[in-house]
């Protein structure tokens, strides 16, 4: 048996959500850099992880509502 020493190499899971790439420092989520992200309002932020789309007007003005 072979124990490893970190986590280097082990998959706890996959998902849609979001891309690790850590050799070239990227992190993407649902398609989009975390940098692009950063410059959107949270509320859009969090209607793309949720829902898989940025939100139509409407939704984004209930969305901040809520907030």
């Amino acid at each position: 048996m072979e124990i490893k020493k970190g986590l280097e190499g082990v998959v706890a899971d996959t998902t849609s959500l979001s891309l690790v790439d850590g050799e070239a420092g990227r992190l993407i989520y649902r398609g989009y850099s975390v940098e692009e992200l950063a410059q959107r309002p949270f509320a859009e932020v969090m209607h793309l992880l949720v829902f898989g789309d940025f939100p139509d007007r409407a939704q984004l003005e209930r969305h901040q509502e809520f907030l």
